[in-house]
Formats: C-alpha cells, sequence, structure tokens
C-alpha cells in the first residue's frame, strides 16, 4: 500500500511539472517603468523565452500572445541590453511575424545568458543556433522561403557563419 502511494504521489508530482513546464508567469503585476525593474524582469523575460520555445507556433494562442508582446516591450525599454536587428538576419523571418518573435527570443536568451557578448554578429549566430532548430520542429515549413531552407541548411551543415557573413 505504501508503495503504491508512493508511486501515485511521484507520478502527480511529475505531473505537475511538466504541466508547470508550458505556463506563462504572471505578468500583470511585473511593470516596465523604470530602469531597476527591467533588471528586475530579467529572470520573468527567460522563463517568458522559455514559455516560447516549449510552446507551438499559434498565433491564436493569447498566453503566447502576451508574452511576445511582453517579451517587445522588455527589449524596447532594457538600458541593460542592446539588440541588433538587423535586416541581414532579420529578412529569413520578414514573411511571418511568429518566426521574427522566435528570432527575437532567441536573441533576448543568447544575450541574457552570455552577457560578456556584445559583438552584434556573436548575438545573431547565438540566437540562429537557438531559433533555427526550434523552427524546424515547430514551425510550418510549408512557408519557409528558399533563404530561410539555406540558412538552415548552412545552420546544419555547420557552415552559419560563413552563410551569413561570407
Amino acid at each position: 500500500m505504501r508503495k503504491t502511494l508512493l508511486a501515485f504521489f511521484l507520478f502527480i508530482s511529475f505531473l505537475t511539472v511538466t504541466a508547470n513546464g508550458q505556463e506563462l508567469p504572471n505578468l500583470k503585476h511585473v511593470k516596465l517603468n523604470k530602469k531597476a525593474s527591467y533588471k528586475n524582469a530579467e529572470p520573468t523575460i527567460l522563463k517568458v523565452v522559455d514559455y516560447l520555445f516549449q510552446s507551438p507556433i499559434d498565433k491564436k494562442n493569447k498566453s503566447r500572445n502576451n508574452g511576445g508582446q511582453f517579451l517587445v516591450d522588455w527589449m524596447n525599454g532594457t538600458p541593460d541590453f542592446v539588440f541588433y536587428l538587423e535586416e541581414k538576419e532579420t529578412s529569413f523571418f520578414n514573411t511571418d511575424s511568429e518566426l521574427l518573435l522566435m528570432y527575437m527570443a532567441a536573441l533576448t536568451k543568447f544575450s541574457l545568458q552570455n552577457p560578456t557578448v556584445k559583438e552584434k554578429q556573436a548575438q545573431a549566430l547565438g540566437a540562429m543556433n537557438l531559433v533555427l532548430p526550434y523552427l524546424y520542429q515547430h514551425s510550418d515549413k510549408k512557408t519557409w522561403t528558399k533563404e530561410l531552407w539555406q540558412l538552415y541548411d548552412a545552420s546544419k551543415n555547420g557552415k552559419l557563419e560563413k552563410y551569413l557573413y561570407p
């Protein structure tokens, strides 16, 4: 009986942990109105980015849309990071706002996890290495442009830097 209860408890605990892995943090109480508030929001931003990477692309998902808007607001206001959205890198994602959002999420994740990397090409490469595998698994590849396929192939073959910056 004890083993059964223990197994049941562990199973319920596992379900709770995995279910919470795909929940967006409560953003209503996070204010982005002062310089310090952006720094304090960094752990929340990482959770938002993780949520975006764990959930499938779906324009009708309200939580995903709210998380994306919060991310963009944070990126636009943080004084601690500079995010370069250069046409050379973003042009691959311009056909779909969700693809661009995921590139921005990857850029944020890479920048927060590597705060000493300030060079924009290194940041872009780091973001591409995060976002391309996600997009391959979670986006509608029928909508991919020829250029996005070439970018993905270069990444898969270890030639991403040469492809982006010849």
